[in-house]
């Protein structure tokens, strides 16, 4: 005599198979007709909005979401940037909650990608231009990503990054790393490059009462809060701001 739990077995695994099966087929033309322009807003917000074929999936968005984070590695691996983008782009339409997805397609877009467009005999201004727009567009898909995501640290801490590495905008940098300290969680080391990127401003004062009030709130038995460093940092600006 076999079991009920047993014969359903075959039916449970050919029912997600299929599922699986025909979420890929609906997605395909999806896939093919965005690859070559790149995904725009319009389309994304399609994609991934209320009533959208993406939405539809259910329990299967982390499934096509890895699909699509694969093909976009393998698209990678090509320096295919068109393909590259338009995949990024259906990865988080099809699944926006992995934070991985959102961190890591802006590296390629800010780092990667400019890259591929340029050759070593580009001048320094092409070379320049073309940072800048990688830039804005990881800037982009990481403000698109807050959507979901409003209180990720991680999000405002990539974002400062880009702006120290390829924007040069310190300002902006510094304003990204404060709201990344801001945030509940959030790394203790946001706070320091924060007050460290003041300095570099030329606004040490501003520097010194940011330190300070982090320090008030720094655990005393946690060794990743770095106490010490931030003492030492507070004491030399300190004398930085008493010697003008």
């Amino acid at each position: 005599m076999h079991s009920s739990g047993a014969n359903s077995r075959p039916f449970v695994f050919g029912a997600t198979f299929a599922a699986l099966v025909g979420a890929a087929l609906l997605l395909r033309p999806i896939g093919q007709s965005l690859t070559p322009a790149g995904p725009n807003a319009v389309q994304l917000g399609t994609l991934a909005g209320n009533g959208g074929v993406l939405a539809a999936l259910g329990g299967l968005r982390s499934a096509v979401a890895g699909g699509f984070w694969l093909r976009a590695n393998l698209a990678w691996e090509k320096r295919d940037a068109a393909a590259t983008t338009a995949l990024i782009g259906l990865t988080v339409a099809a699944d926006e909650r992995p934070v991985y997805f959102w961190l890591n397609g802006a590296r390629m877009l800010a780092y990667d990608l400019p890259e591929w467009r340029l050759d070593a005999t580009a001048p320094a201004a092409v070379r320049q231009r073309e940072m800048i727009e990688g830039a804005r567009q990881a800037l982009h898909f990481l403000e698109q990503g807050r959507r979901w995501h409003a209180a990720e640290a991680a999000f405002f801490i990539e974002m400062g990054n880009i702006h120290l590495r390829r924007t040069g905008d310190v300002e902006s940098a510094a304003r990204c790393y404060r709201q990344a300290a801001e945030q509940p969680g959030a790394p203790y080391y946001a706070a320091r490059i924060h007050g460290e990127l003041l300095r570099e401003l030329g606004r040490p004062a501003e520097a010194l009462a940011w330190l300070r009030q982090v320090l008030a709130e720094l655990p005393a038995d946690d060794p990743a809060a770095r106490r010490e460093v931030v003492e030492e940092r507070i004491r030399a600006l300190e004398r930085e701001v008493g010697m003008r």
